[in-house]
């Protein structure tokens, strides 16, 4: 009885230790895919800042055409043309405007991002482990 309960106590022991060393290398993993996660949220970030300036630059530089534009059409020389070019830029400084609404957001506001990439490496992760128990996902 007593060598019983020994072996019970060996077995549970033993089983305790493998599903703590599964747990750590599934931590691991998972820590690793953060890390990973991390680095491409930096990046990310890094490339986004030059974009926010370089579409400022370019808004500028489209007020410019237009102020001068402006004083092209004060003169009257080939005032349709004029008009129709002036129209043309006014659309594309709305559509430049837009962009670095949705460029400043994103770097304002770092936390989409965050999300977005913690939704990434979770999905990848459970695929992971799908994929270690040899299952796949219900369709």
């Amino acid at each position: 009885m007593a060598k019983t309960l020994k072996d019970l106590v060996l077995a549970l022991l033993n089983a305790t230790l493998i599903l703590l060393a599964i747990c750590l290398f599934l931590g691991w993993k998972l820590f690793a895919t953060l890390k990973e996660a991390r680095e491409g949220f930096a990046e990310n970030l890094s490339l986004v800042a030059p974009l926010r300036d370089d579409v400022r630059g370019v808004r500028s530089d489209l007020q410019d055409l237009r102020s001068q534009l402006a004083v092209l059409s004060e003169t009257g020389a080939a005032q349709p043309q004029i008009q129709k070019t002036l129209a043309r830029l006014n659309e594309i400084e709305s559509r430049i405007e837009a962009a670095q609404t949705r460029l400043s957001d994103l770097a304002g506001k770092p936390e989409q991002l965050i999300d977005y990439t913690i939704t990434r490496s979770a999905d990848a992760f459970a695929n992971r482990v799908a994929d270690l128990r040899g299952c796949s996902p219900a369709s």
